[in-house]
């Protein structure tokens, strides 16, 4: 399997110039996705099935907030890539791994699941006094 990362809202950034040299470092390819790609899912995006042709191509805003989604050839790829992204100050808050279950949704759903979690574990945080 190959590795490959979805970035978005990354392209032409510091953050993401950084990422790129992490990702390239550990083998893995990276494909920043375009706004009018949103609708595509993200398996065929990644590379894993063929894209319908017929999809129209998507035509709204998207979303600002920066997001990786994942296809690691394994676990320890993924554990290193995550502790350079630390280490080289390139975190990424939205981000998600391609599984069989997500792999048919849209970026647009994924944003939205993740947005979902993140707000959700945040909330659970209890403040420190």
């Amino acid at each position: 399997m190959k590795s490959i990362v979805l970035c978005y809202n990354l392209e032409g950034t510091d953050k993401g110039r950084k990422l790129a040299g992490i990702f390239r470092l550990l083998g893995c390819e990276l494909r920043h996705v375009q706004k009018q790609e949103l609708l595509a899912p993200i398996g065929a995006l990644a590379g894993i099935f063929a894209e319908d042709a017929a999809k129209q191509p998507y035509l709204g805003s998207g979303f600002p907030e920066e997001m990786l989604v994942l296809h690691m050839a394994g676990e320890e790829v993924l554990d290193i890539a995550l502790q350079m992204m630390r280490k080289e100050q390139a975190a990424v808050a939205l981000k998600a791994v391609l599984t069989p279950h997500n792999m048919q949704w849209s970026s647009l759903e994924l944003y939205e699941e993740i947005r979902r979690e993140h707000a959700a574990m945040a909330g659970r945080r209890a403040p420190e006094q």
